[in-house]
């Protein structure tokens, strides 16, 4: 499965462990050959996007993979961040949370998101960045954002995923494809998944 930095898990499962007496398959159709769950998450090809949080005096952001709208009325936002990474521990205590979408041409925000860690590095000290509703970190020149209310947090697995009501939003930045989880796969993960 692919991490919030593009990378999947090398193991058989979801969670890397074998299944007893599945070798690491999920099953199939009943009567049917079983399957590798890779059959449908090898094809995925989602847009990445950077979360930022700002809590207890923190900020903290990271490239994410796992995000989509999930209501149309209301409008609702979802986003998975990996329980392993320094953003998630600030975001467990934000009111709001900013989604920023980059193009394939802002590959460099994405490296610094992605492949490294606010644990030993300020990822804001390299770039522009303004306050947004309630102190949210808005990232200048990212092709689209938003800033939403953590309405709910569901516990995923490895990921927590924090449902979001957009509250402001703007789109000053380039134009031109998303980047996608292709054009992430060679940035090596600030934070290992688990």
């Amino acid at each position: 499965m692919a991490d919030e930095n593009g990378t999947r898990d090398a193991g058989g499962t979801a969670d890397g462990d074998e299944r007893a007496g599945g070798g690491g398959r999920a099953p199939g159709p009943v009567g049917g050959p079983q399957r590798d769950p890779g059959v449908f998450f090898d094809r995925l090809n989602p847009d990445m996007c950077v979360v930022t949080a700002v809590a207890g005096g923190e900020r903290a952001g990271c490239l994410v993979g796992f995000a989509s709208q999930c209501s149309i009325r209301p409008p609702r936002f979802a986003v998975w961040l990996s329980k392993a990474n320094h953003t998630y521990r600030v975001a467990r205590a934000a009111q709001y949370l900013a989604v920023h979408l980059l193009t394939r041409e802002q590959r460099d925000l994405a490296e610094l998101f992605g492949g490294e860690t606010g644990d030993e590095v300020d990822k804001f000290a390299r770039l522009h960045w303004r306050e947004g509703p309630a102190g949210a970190a808005v990232l200048e020149g990212a092709a689209a954002w938003l800033v939403g209310s953590v309405l709910h947090r569901i516990d995923g697995g490895d990921h927590v995923g924090h449902v979001l009501d957009p509250v402001q939003w703007g789109g000053e930045g380039p134009d031109g494809p998303l980047l996608r989880l292709s054009d992430a796969v060679g940035i090596e993960a600030g934070h290992p998944a688990d």
